[in-house]
């Protein structure tokens, strides 16, 4: 026993502090002679309770010592089981579990959530404390948890372990049982405990789909889609509730509905009712009242500026005052009683028609020409206030300079502010969508920092959202919609929550949570009761979701509604037209409503070169179906041009990606297998290979995959009987092709998104690997190896990360190594010495973090400014390995790829894109007492000269017949 061993008898006695008790819990879980010892202990507690509390015995008034001892709600697992087995003895106890396990004699619920154990589902009004904290739930009872365990009731004991906050506990009980839709909604009810409302919905969704009037699920449910903010899709999963007709949870569903539809009408009142009044005020009406500046301090802002601008008078001006000193004093400024005694000095005489022409400017009725006019005027008058406010209405990358010059000399941070968001559309459009980030993170940095202008705030996180989402960058694009969404939310601002409800789907779908982004598309019809024309840009949203869950019919019936609402064409409404062609679904009169809508778009001039490559690519993808010929020459055209645009233009990627995808799958279609494997290489930029070499690819319901064996024959498989979306590889391939396949020395994967980059796509004992592209796989000629080891550590104290086995070099390790340890590892520091490296070992933490990056990082020691300790896929653009080194990322997960539909993102296809030759890493977890032993022997025989993927293949069969450890068969090689 260590010395930490010590210590059992006060955990068991309660008397560590709560931090100390966690880690000797943690101890405890692997310490034999602790868990040996610690039964013993209990034990002898049962026994002493037992003789304290036998009939005949007489009560001493204190209760027996183990019925209170707050570890019994924290035991390790392992050590739960034994304990269950050693309370099991004959005893004279009822049958029925005592309600106390389940906390259901209290007066009120502890939990809002809705658990699917009987003994747990009982209802009581839920009640929380304001401070947080609330009374302490009761200590589990031993024998009680033994009985359950004994009964194989592992639901009812995670029920009780739920129900007292500890969440480990209750999702390893979770774990036990088999699929269904109890286990759903209860891990739905586990989720939603620890803040993760998204994941709770995709189970919910999955439970109600195996049974459509669960109450718990459906209760649930509204609890999710209530916390992402989306209080009408809420009303609606609790107006199923009432109706279920449940005692207590009837009542209390119809409540809650009532008052989110409520609060929502009155939000959804008040915004439209202010922006009325806005205008009217600017026409001369009456000023904004102080209660709806208190409300809706943004907006107020805004149709106080428009109002000074079109005052006809100086005493119209004075009545503006009152207004203007709630605003003020709101930012703790004067900028605003300022303005209006600058606008009250001016010369009405001259003033007055230029005012009477502003005032139609914001109700819309100047526009171009009219507009350019306008402005010429206001220059030549010297309005600079209302040259300010007009230019507004212009397109931004106009008169920028101008812009700037007469937003700073305002002196007012509104107005600075606004000259950077503006500047930021301007660039964004200009396709510099890079320098448009800059300076919108900059930009709402200062804000953040000021606490004020949260207006300007809201929208600028907004805009940077737009401009990350244009990089496709979606992980950093919904971080940013969310943050605005939240401040709209709290600032009652109904029309700007619209837009990020639209937003934030769109990036959803983008990501392939079809979940999510329908929640969030449903959620804005649901707000936009009045008409058809304001649901349009959603009907197309939800189309193209319900087309990604291939609901091809009910895709096609929301696009011809969203027809219906909107003749103006949009990209995503044609796209959905072109796929909808190889369907059933598809109608005469299509073609004609996409000719029009890309000749409407085309005549607009709203599109870069990559938006018109876009287009040729839909209408190849359209006509592929018709015309073959039409459709191929349009889909080369299309490939021409976007190969003439830089690769960071999004659009392009995509045309390219797309029509590879149509031109591929088409050959498929009609069995021309030759051309097929063609195209895959073409697109990968090598020569076709002769031999041993797959090509995989999905599109929605299609599936094509072509081989050439060992003997250089063709085989092939295309089928379109997909009826939900990719989830795994395994299968993929026909057996046919994989037993061809068997005679390669190795196999090269040319796959496509989104099947690139998964594991399982062929056996383990074939020797395999994802073929990315990058430099030829040929070792940099020079003198000798230069190695990089980065191990040892010191993960950020915040991710609660263990710390992993140090590595130690073995003693042949010979001249030419480096060893970032410690502090030293940092991602500065490991960027740099890995450019001439010829092998880099990784040994650290990765994680998955979608609020850090598309992909999985790796956790390094942080800097000592800035505490910046995460190596991302971003952090290797741009880098170039000179050293062509064999990449060994001995983390978890740092194999996993994020897919979308034109492109991956991950670790692995990023080192290969800055010249590494070879990258293993893992998809899953790896032990770390294993990782040395596995990972040595493969980068032994590598040095060696033996293929990378035989290398990995022998020593993986190897360590699967001496070791039963199966994470290895998650370990990828990409070359």
């Amino acid at each position: 026993m260590s010395s930490v061993c010590d210590n059992l008898e006060r955990f068991v006695d309660g008397e560590m502090l709560p931090a100390d008790a966690e880690n000797f819990r943690h101890h405890l879980a692997r310490c034999a002679a602790c868990e040996s010892r610690m039964k013993e202990l209990v034990a002898l507690e049962l026994l002493a309770d037992d003789a304290l509390n036998s009939p005949g015995t007489e009560r001493l008034g204190a209760t027996s010592p183990w019925r209170n001892k707050s570890w019994l709600m924290v035991v390790p697992l392992a050590l739960a089981a034994g304990l269950a087995a050693l309370v099991l003895v004959p005893r004279t106890q009822p049958t029925d579990s005592a309600p106390e396990l389940w906390l259901a004699e209290a007066a009120t619920r502890p939990l809002e959530v809705r658990l699917t154990h009987p003994g747990a589902d009982g209802h009581r009004p839920y009640q929380v404390m304001r401070s947080g904290a609330g009374a302490r739930p009761q200590a589990l009872a031993l024998r009680e948890l033994a009985r359950l365990e004994e009964a194989a009731d592992h639901r009812g004991i995670a029920s009780a372990f739920l129900l007292r906050g500890d969440m480990a506990q209750a999702s390893a009980f979770l774990d036990k049982l088999p699929a269904s839709a109890d286990l759903d909604t209860d891990r739905a009810a586990l989720a939603l405990q620890q803040d993760e409302p998204e994941k709770a919905l995709v189970l919910l969704e999955r439970a109600l789909k195996r049974k459509p009037r669960h109450a718990q699920a459906l209760w649930n449910q509204a609890l999710a889609l209530q916390r992402l903010g989306l209080s009408l899709r809420a009303a609606e999963s609790f107006e199923q509730v009432a109706r279920l007709g449940e005692r207590g949870w009837s009542d209390e569903a119809a409540q809650r509905a009532q008052a989110l539809r409520n609060a929502a009408e009155q939000e959804r009142q008040d915004w439209k009712g202010m922006r009325q009044d806005c205008q009217r005020m600017v026409d001369g009406g009456a000023p904004l009242s102080t209660a709806q500046a208190e409300a809706l301090p943004g907006m107020a802002r805004v149709c106080l500026y428009n109002a000074l601008r079109a005052a006809a008078s100086p005493e119209r001006v004075e009545s503006l005052h009152p207004l203007a000193v709630v605003l003020d004093r709101k930012e703790d400024g004067t900028h605003l009683e300022d303005a209006l005694r600058r606008t009250a000095r001016r010369d009405f005489s001259a003033r007055v028609p230029l005012a009477s022409e502003y005032a139609r400017l914001t109700r819309g009725e100047l526009k171009g020409p009219a507009l350019e006019s306008f402005l010429s005027r206001l220059r030549e008058a010297r309005q600079e206030d209302l040259l300010l406010g007009a230019l507004a209405y212009a397109d931004p990358r106009q008169f920028p300079d101008e812009y700037r010059a007469l937003a700073l000399e305002t002196k007012d941070p509104w107005f600075a502010l606004l000259a950077e968001e503006r500047q930021a559309r301007a660039d964004a459009l200009a396709d510099a969508p890079q320098r448009a980030r800059e300076r919108l993170q900059a930009a709402v940095k200062t804000c953040t920092a000021s606490g004020k202008q949260l207006y300007r705030c809201m929208l600028m996180q907004r805009e940077l959202g737009l401009v990350m989402a244009r990089l496709h960058r979606p992980v950093d694009a919904r971080a940013r919609f969310v943050g605005a969404l939240r401040a709209a939310r709290d600032s009652r601002e109904w029309g700007s929550q619209r837009n990020l409800l639209q937003d934030l789907g769109q990036v959803a779908r983008t990501q392939g949570d079809l979940v999510l982004a329908r929640a969030y598309v449903e959620e804005l019809l649901l707000q936009t009761p009045e008409g058809c024309a304001d649901s349009e840009v959603a009907l197309t949203s939800l189309a193209l979701a319900h087309h990604r869950a291939l609901d091809v019919a009910g895709a096609r019936e929301l696009l011809d509604r969203a027809i219906q609402c909107s003749q103006k064409p949009s990209m995503a409404r044609l796209a959905l037209l072109a796929d909808l062609a190889r369907t059933p679904f598809r109608k005469p009169e299509d073609a004609r409503l996409l000719e029009q809508g890309l000749g409407a778009l085309r005549d607009s001039g709203a599109q870069d070169a990559g938006d018109l490559a876009l287009l040729r690519h839909i209408e190849g993808r359209f006509y592929l179906e018709q015309d073959a010929h039409k459709g191929q020459a349009l889909l080369r055209q299309a490939l021409a041009d976007a190969s003439r645009l830089p690769a960071a233009n999004v659009s392009a990627r995509k045309a390219r990606v797309y029509s590879y995808t149509s031109l591929i799958l088409d050959a498929g279609r009609t069995g021309e297998l030759a051309q097929g494997l063609a195209l895959f290489a073409e697109e990968h930029a090598m020569p076709a290979p002769e031999r041993c070499v797959l090509g995989v690819t999905v599109d929605d319901e299609r599936t094509f995959v072509v081989a050439r064996d060992a003997e250089g024959r063709l085989l092939g498989h295309h089928d379109t009987g997909r009826t939900a979306p990719l989830e795994g590889v395994e299968g993929l391939v026909p057996g046919a092709v994989m037993k061809a396949l068997r005679a390669c020395p190795s196999v090269d994967i040319l796959a496509r998104p989104p099947v690139q980059g998964r594991a399982g796509l062929l056996p383990s004992d074939i020797a395999w690997s994802y073929r990315v592209g990058g430099l030829p796989d040929t070792p940099p000629s020079q003198a000798k190896a230069q190695r990089l080891i980065v191990t040892d550590v010191l993960a950020p104290a915040s991710l609660h990360l263990p710390t992993l086995r140090a590595w130690n070099p073995a003693s042949d390790a010979g001249e030419g190594l480096t060893l970032l340890r410690g502090a030293e590892a940092t991602p500065p520091r490991v960027l740099a010495a890995m450019r001439d490296a010829t092998e880099v070992q990784v040994h650290a933490h990765g994680i998955i973090d979608p609020s850090v990056a598309d992909a999985s990082v790796l956790v390094l020691s942080p800097e000592a400014t800035g505490g910046r300790f995460a190596l991302t896929t971003g952090d290797l653009k741009g880098q170039r390995l000179r050293g062509r080194p064999v990449v060994l990322l001995a983390a978890c997960y740092a194999g996993h790829t994020s897919a979308y539909l034109h492109e991956n993102f991950g670790l692995p296809l990023a080192f290969i894109e800055s010249g590494a030759r070879a990258v293993l890493a893992a998809t899953q977890e790896i032990p770390d007492d294993e990782a040395h032993a596995f990972f040595e022997p493969v980068l032994a025989r590598i040095r060696d000269g033996v293929p990378a993927a035989v290398a990995l293949r022998d020593e993986r069969q190897a360590w699967l017949r001496r070791n039963a450890s199966a994470w290895v068969q998650q370990v990828l090689l990409f070359e």
